[in-house]
């Protein structure tokens, strides 16, 4: 538990966070794990409300419903033929495809998936807030 200080625009959004009092800003004192407060801290730009993390399972089954369906062994092997991606990128995306149990569509990784998925940026945010959406059966 740590105390921070938050200073809030008129509609009560949270503007900034300090970690301690600051003359001349109109501050009110929070505890750090309070749910508002950690999630801004986590997040300050919103980014998880505009694109949810997705789970694993989310985005391969997304990419299977896709036409034509993406599998996750064709894009591996499509990130292993990009030339311009050294051995270790390639490898620390592989482990990234394989191993994450979640993704977060502000990850750079991703727009390298969706080019060698052969989807275009917009797309791919139409796709993620789809995949987003599924559920498991």
């Amino acid at each position: 538990m740590t105390t921070v200080y938050v200073r809030y625009d008129r509609a009560g959004t949270i503007l900034e966070i300090f970690t301690g009092d600051q003359p001349n800003l109109d501050l009110i004192a929070h505890d750090d794990q309070e749910p508002a407060i950690a999630k801004y801290l986590r997040d300050p730009t919103g980014s998880e409300d505009r694109f949810p993390p997705l789970r694993k399972w989310q985005l391969w089954l997304a990419a299977l419903e896709l036409e034509p369906p993406i599998l996750k062994a064709d894009v591996l092997s499509a990130v292993y033929r990009l030339p311009d991606l050294s051995v270790k990128d390639k490898e620390t995306v592989r482990i990234m495809i394989e191993d994450a149990q979640d993704y977060a569509r502000e990850d750079p990784r991703i727009d390298l998936l969706a080019v060698a998925m052969g989807i275009p940026p917009n797309h791919m945010d139409d796709l993620w807030r789809w995949a987003a959406l599924i559920e498991p059966a």
